[in-house]
């Protein structure tokens, strides 16, 4: 059902972290990182978030930053399935299954305004 390869990214408003969902064909990651004006992107988190091909298209996919962009979620299908706190680099989620939901603690889940 996916493409060969997915690429969805958010940029926070002063330009200086994205969450960025990559899968390459065989794994998926969600990353943070740091953006620069005029350089590369410097992962300094990362998430594995599904192995193999998985069961939803880059259009299933969102990556959000919350009111504050002090957090920054990947959302599967509306629902958030890894996140990172850009203050602390604490990491929350992973381990897409389309029949299972994310441990992610529900603190996390409400900055984004959503009930799970």
């Amino acid at each position: 059902m996916a493409e060969e390869e997915m690429f969805v990214s958010a940029i926070r408003s002063i330009d200086d972290r994205a969450g960025v969902f990559e899968h390459d064909g065989d794994t998926g990651y969600f990353y943070l990182c740091e953006t620069k004006a005029g350089k590369q992107l410097k992962v300094v988190a990362a998430i594995r978030v599904v192995i193999g091909e998985p069961d939803f298209g880059e259009r299933d996919v969102a990556v959000q930053w919350d009111v504050k962009e002090s957090k920054v979620g990947l959302f599967i299908r509306g629902q958030l399935w890894a996140a990172f706190d850009a203050a602390t680099g604490a990491k929350y989620g992973g381990n897409y299954r389309h029949d299972s939901q994310a441990n992610i603690p529900a603190e996390m889940v409400d900055a984004f305004g959503y009930s799970g």
